[in-house]
């Protein structure tokens, strides 16, 4: 029997992510626009996502990003500003039927998923419009009252 000092292999973990400040390209930011248009369909209650300026909040996520993250998001978006609306509905729902699949072959599905419409629902919920127009729709209030 062979005596094993050492079993566990050290495994080197990233260094924190400083934020990168970047700014979107007017492509980028057409590409979120026409991608929001298709995640948050506009209602007659709520204000589109074209209506709340996601092109002045989105950089505020997109700073804190992992490079790898942020080079894909930012390469879809490219495509998505001269993809048709229709490509973008059929590859959305694409992705919310491989994201039903069971195990490994759904996981890169799912992963998209996470990725475009958390980009988009956490831009829009944010609400960092003037007048918090969507938290008052919702009943949104985060004070604390003793």
């Amino acid at each position: 029997m062979k005596n094993i000092k050492n079993k566990y292999i050290k495994l080197s973990l990233p260094d924190y992510q400083k934020p990168v400040k970047i700014t979107l390209k007017k492509s980028h930011l057409k590409g979120l626009e026409r991608l929001g248009r298709v995640v948050m369909p506009p209602d007659s209650d709520f204000p589109s996502f074209d209506e709340i300026g996601a092109e002045e909040y989105v950089n505020r996520m997109v700073d804190y990003m992992y490079e790898d993250d942020r080079s894909s998001i930012l390469f879809i978006l490219k495509m998505f500003s001269i993809t048709p609306l229709f490509k973008i509905r059929w590859f959305m729902s694409l992705i919310e039927t491989g994201s039903k699949w069971r195990g490994m072959a759904g996981a890169p599905f799912r992963m998209l998923q996470i990725a475009l419409k958390g980009l988009i629902f956490t831009v829009y919920y944010s609400d960092l419009t003037e007048d918090q127009i969507i938290h008052s729709k919702i009943g949104y209030d985060a004070k604390i009252v003793m």
